[in-house]
């Protein structure tokens, strides 16, 4: 009785799922590191990255970085989503991807299916052909994990009777879901929960930060040799040498930071971004984009900070803090009011650098991004690494 009714609301009435932004770039994740850990991401909703503008603030930039930093490896996440995929859907992806290849599988079912109101027997029935699928087609090595349906009260407006009835519906086909995982030992049922202290879920970079904290820990305790921290019996390292400046002027270098600066810029939609060295005599921009003329002489009170902290440094309004009111960033020239910037390391673990975004007014920083400024900051020591 419900879905003829629902139906004729969604196209009546404007649906705030609609007006969701959506990425366009490349359906991947990637964090660096040794040995890469490979990982696909599947289904409607979650996986496509609604409400961000990069997959790399959606569910698959997080897990990435989540799981690079629980195990010490790289990870690469491959990302196949459509709004309309349904599990049958999902069962062609997985016949196609030759999942021999990755090294885990998330699901994230649900979509258009929750307020289509099929029947319970109908899921039961489409989930498990699909496990049977993933099973035959993973030869049984590969282990799956479902990421649970979230309630929908944020992005589909209904009238509350309708809102409760398909959120009941959410929670009878999340039972099922749990009840089929635990009945496999390859296959891991993880909640879609709400982030502490909100009791609604929206689709933003916060949310799909919360869900990638919840899927990592299960899921890098399922991957094969998780990186474990050195003994202390470890032999000492050779003492490396200083940082060599002059290794920045070399095309290969220079293009990898450039690309780097330029990622940031648009990652976090900033007036300008920049990736910047220093030794003690000297301040070198190798990278800069959006903030006009920046003088070397006036860089070390302005990203001194960043050089000499192993963490995240962040200004939401230059104007408020007496270290930065009265630079000539803020007063004149660029007029930076915001900075945020996280430092980059040389091979000998001195701090030589940072990856730094601005912008030309005062906004919030998002704490859930500090993970994707480090991940920008760790391919730049990538890149110094291989000069």
């Amino acid at each position: 009785m419900a879905w003829p009714i629902i139906t004729l609301w969604l196209a009546v009435y404007p649906q705030r799922w609609r007006a969701l932004i959506a990425p366009s770039d490349d359906p991947r994740a990637e964090a660096i590191g040794p040995d890469p850990d490979k990982v696909l991401l599947v289904g409607p909703g979650k996986s496509s990255g609604l409400g961000v503008h990069t997959h790399e603030l959606g569910l698959g930039g997080h897990l990435a970085r989540e799981l690079s930093a629980l195990t010490r490896r790289g990870c690469s996440v491959d990302i196949v989503s459509d709004p309309t995929m349904s599990a049958a859907d999902v069962g062609v992806v997985v016949n196609w991807a030759s999942l021999d290849r990755f090294d885990a599988l998330v699901l994230t079912l649900g979509g258009g299916e929750v307020l289509r109101f099929r029947s319970l027997f109908g899921w039961r029935r489409n989930l498990t052909a699909l496990l049977d699928t993933i099973r035959d087609s993973g030869g049984g090595a590969l282990h799956t994990f479902l990421l649970g349906i979230a309630p929908i009260d944020e992005f589909v407006s209904l009238p509350a009777p309708l809102l409760a009835i398909v959120n009941r519906n959410i929670r009878n086909l999340n039972e099922i879901s749990e009840q089929l995982c635990s009945s496999r030992s390859s296959v891991t049922y993880v909640p879609a929960t709400a982030r502490a202290g909100t009791t609604a879920i929206s689709l933003d970079s916060p949310t799909y930060a919360h869900w990638a904290k919840e899927l990592a820990p299960t899921v890098a305790a399922q991957l094969a040799s998780v990186a474990l921290p050195p003994a202390s019996t470890a032999p000492t390292a050779p003492v490396l040498a200083r940082f060599d400046g002059s290794s920045l002027t070399k095309a290969s270098v220079s293009s990898s930071l450039t690309a780097i600066m330029n990622s940031a810029r648009v990652l976090f939609d900033t007036t300008g971004a920049a990736v910047t060295f220093h030794d003690q005599e000297a301040h070198w921009f190798t990278s800069t984009s959006g903030v006009g003329d920046m003088r070397r002489d006036e860089a070390g009170a302005f990203c001194s900070r960043a050089f000499t902290t192993r963490s995240l440094v962040v200004l939401e309004d230059t104007l408020k803090d007496e270290r930065f009111a009265e630079h000539p960033w803020v007063v004149r020239g660029p007029r930076i009011r915001f900075y945020a910037g996280y430092p980059i390391a040389a091979p000998n673990g001195d701090i030589v650098g940072a990856v730094c975004v601005f912008d030309t007014g005062p906004r919030r920083f998002d704490l859930s991004h500090e993970t994707l400024l480090r991940e920008l900051a760790r391919r730049a020591e990538s890149a110094i690494r291989r000069r």
